[in-house]
């Protein structure tokens, strides 16, 4: 299989993962979809679909971290430019 169709793989077995949340009326979160790709990992047996699980899930696990690390690094600015007692210069 070559790295297109590897990384396709990965985007089809994230779309059923998000696809299932959807389907069980549950979060579609980051978490969410973690925790689903991993479900699905346990079920599978073939070694290609495997691996794009892992793909998936990794690439899901990176994207979080970087959006959380975003959002705190935000929150720290928002502080430091609002001052210790939140604005409220009293």
């Amino acid at each position: 299989m070559n790295n297109a169709d590897f990384t396709r793989l990965a985007d089809v077995v994230l779309g059923e993962a998000v696809v299932a949340l959807l389907s069980s009326d549950d979060h579609v979160s980051a978490d969410g979809v973690a925790r689903q790709l991993r479900a699905m990992n346990s079920d599978e047996t073939n070694p290609e679909i495997r691996a794009a699980i892992a793909l998936a899930l990794g690439e899901v696990q990176s994207e979080f971290f970087q959006s959380r690390e975003s959002r705190d690094a935000d929150v720290l600015v928002f502080g430091a430019l609002t001052g210790p007692n939140g604005g409220n210069n009293k």
